[in-house]
């Protein structure tokens, strides 16, 4: 079963400790200053998963890494490794199609498998516990770089958070980079604009701001890129996915949230092909039914994101998630359990948000 990681995690440790993390041991050992970089992580309460890094959760972290490999893991790592902090980047599955076709594009390495949880972790693109490893409370985390709302997350020490409304981690650690006056390589850049343009959907994306217009300019403008035709490629990788069973497309892209005292995985497909996954209807609610069971949550809601049209097709699973739609969205699912919901396409900005606010006038 696949997992889609939204989560980006970078174990790190001062320079002047001067320990090397070693893999093969998996504990610290004194020797040289070694730092890595966990590209993308999801666990569950039952079980690790096989995980799907999205594009900005590695590209992310692999700006960390080697100063330049996948989004938001892979940048940040890069500005750790430029602070002196030195840091590498790691995954914990199989890439998406989206991030392969990134990597490929602009000649990146595919960062190596996680081994071990190490003892001190950066996160990047989260702070939703539900989405982070069991040993997490046993970690000391370093920093958060995220674009998501509070969730939750507790340290035992003071961190740095850098929490901001933007459309995606890799166009907060653009920011940053200018902040500490840190020019990306072209590589580095094409890394930081694939996050940007992989979660604002080509800015259209509600969560798009205009400042993330203006990051995509100008980074494009460094990688040598140009921005749509980029774009393009992108979304066209996003859609392969016929080769993905029904569990891995419900996996692929999924949040665990507390919604009305309910514990709901709310899974989001986007694609410029939506007819490909619509067609497997039947088979996805059976596959959702079977996850409702073997997770014991209260229910699965998926979400068919169709970008070029920008709207998104509800596939209800149960009469209990027909209901909560309905009422969030003052919609009738048809007798085939599907709805349209037109301009809706973000997770964050507007399925969450409507979930919630119908859930509570149930209260």
């Amino acid at each position: 079963m696949m997992l889609r990681a939204s989560d980006a995690w970078i174990t790190y440790c001062d320079p002047w400790m001067k320990r090397q993390f070693d893999a093969a041991g998996a504990e610290l050992q004194p020797g040289k200053v070694y730092h890595r970089l966990v590209v993308a992580i999801a666990w569950s309460a039952h079980g690790p998963f096989e995980v799907v890094p999205d594009t900005d959760t590695v590209t992310a972290a692999i700006a960390a890494w080697l100063g330049e490999p996948a989004p938001a893991q892979l940048v940040y790592a890069w500005e750790l490794n430029a602070r002196n902090i030195s840091a590498q980047a790691y995954r914990l599955g199989e890439l998406n199609p989206e991030t392969e076709f990134v990597l490929k594009a602009l000649e990146v390495p595919v960062p190596p498998l996680l081994p071990e949880l190490s003892k001190e972790v950066a996160v990047v693109d989260t702070n939703n516990p539900e989405e982070l490893p069991e040993g997490i409370q046993k970690t000391r985390i370093h920093s958060i770089v995220d674009h998501h709302k509070l969730s939750g997350l507790a340290n035992a020490e003071p961190l740095e958070v850098d929490m901001r409304p933007l459309c995606s981690a890799t166009s907060i650690l653009y920011s940053r980079s200018k902040l500490y006056g840190l020019t990306p390589t072209k590589q580095m850049a094409g890394l930081m604009l694939s996050g940007i343009l992989s979660d604002s959907l080509e800015f259209r994306s509600p969560t798009t701001t205009e400042l993330d217009k203006v990051h995509a300019a100008e980074l494009g403008k460094l990688a040598g890129l140009d921005v749509h035709e980029f774009a393009e490629g992108m979304l066209d990788a996003k859609a392969k996915v016929d080769h993905l069973s029904c569990s891995e497309l419900i996996m692929m892209d999924t949040k665990i949230f507390n919604i009305g005292g309910k514990k709901l995985r709310v899974s989001v497909l986007e694609t410029t092909k939506a007819a490909g996954p619509l067609a497997k209807k039947a088979e996805l609610v059976t596959a959702m039914k079977e996850l409702k069971e073997k997770e014991k949550i209260d229910d699965v809601l998926f979400f068919v994101v169709d970008i070029l049209k920008e709207s998104a097709t509800f596939i209800s699973s149960s009469s209990t998630a027909t209901t909560l739609v309905e009422k969030a969205w003052k919609v009738k699912v048809d007798d085939q359990g599907l709805v349209v919901l037109p301009k809706v396409l973000s997770r964050k900005k507007q399925i969450i948000p409507k979930l919630e606010a119908a859930a509570k006038e149930e209260l």
